[in-house]
């Protein structure tokens, strides 16, 4: 199976915009780096993850902030983060259930 014929998985923006498409397996990659930095500190802010969560990816062909900028809207329209602000920052953490 080729690159062209792999699995892909439509991203959901949480204004309800369009949204790309990227590989599943990228997506799950950047996905479960993203929880774990928000789940290891509970809170972060979106400067540090965008430099910490890229360290938890073993080989990655892309440009990591742009995925990790994608995945993570989609993770906020999907419900499994909360974006706050702090001091003019943009944090995340998970939402309280």
């Amino acid at each position: 199976m080729g690159k062209r014929d792999e699995e892909q998985i439509q991203l959901l923006h949480p204004k309800g915009e369009t949204a790309g498409k990227i590989l599943t397996r990228r997506y799950e990659a950047i996905r479960k780096a993203i929880l774990e930095e928000v789940d290891a500190n509970g809170e972060i802010s979106f400067t540090d993850l965008t430099e910490r969560a890229p360290k938890r990816i073993s080989h990655f062909d892309g440009k990591t902030t742009w995925y990790i900028t994608a995945v993570k809207l989609d993770l906020e329209a999907r419900g499994e983060l909360e974006r706050f602000e702090r001091e003019g920052e943009q944090w995340l953490r998970r939402p309280n259930k």
